[in-house]
């Protein structure tokens, strides 16, 4: 007796799977395709693995008024920061700053920009906004980010919103 299989059963098990397979991949998440392209890319700009992706790991010293380690930004220009330099009482709104060091008006290739603030507990918020040509691009912490303020030190990054390449670093201290 020979041991050969019969390939006609095997081949309907296994079109069986895959349509069974492929029917639940395409509507057990219930994510349009545009919300699933927006999650992924939400993950990637919150990862840190990968140079030019997400935010670096880094954080404000306020006594320096430096960010250790230093956020360097390869290839997009320099860039200046305004942040509090004194404290600021948890009610009261921060503003916060990017412009590129060569002045308004300067084309580095970004015209959006992230600010993501990573708060004392290490939780992260970001809001997004336009590259200005001719003054300060501005955002305002809490309002602008969706989040509640907490005593402490908060570190600023600002990235490029499309590429997630790091541009700055700053910071500021509620008390």
């Amino acid at each position: 007796m020979s041991s050969v299989l019969n390939p006609t059963p095997l081949r309907a098990v296994l079109c069986g799977a895959l349509v069974l397979l492929a029917g639940g991949c395409a509507t057990g998440h219930g994510h349009t395709p545009e919300e699933l392209s927006e999650m992924i890319a939400d993950t990637v700009r919150t990862t840190s693995g990968a140079p030019g992706l997400g935010v670096p790991d880094t954080a404000f010293d306020p006594a320096r008024f430096l960010c250790e380690p230093a956020v360097d930004s390869p290839g997009s220009g320099s860039w200046r920061t305004e942040a509090p330099r004194e404290p600021s009482a948890p009610d009261e709104a921060v503003e916060l700053g990017l412009l590129p060091a060569d002045g308004a008006g300067t084309d580095h290739g970004t015209a959006a920009v992230a600010a993501t603030v990573v708060g004392p507990d290490g939780g992260a918020a970001t809001a997004e906004a336009d590259l200005t040509a001719e003054e300060w691009t501005r955002l305002v912490y809490p309002d602008d980010f969706g989040t509640d303020p907490a005593p402490g030190v908060h570190t600023v990054v600002w990235t490029d919103a499309d590429t997630g390449t790091p541009l700055a670093c700053d910071g500021f201290a509620l008390e």
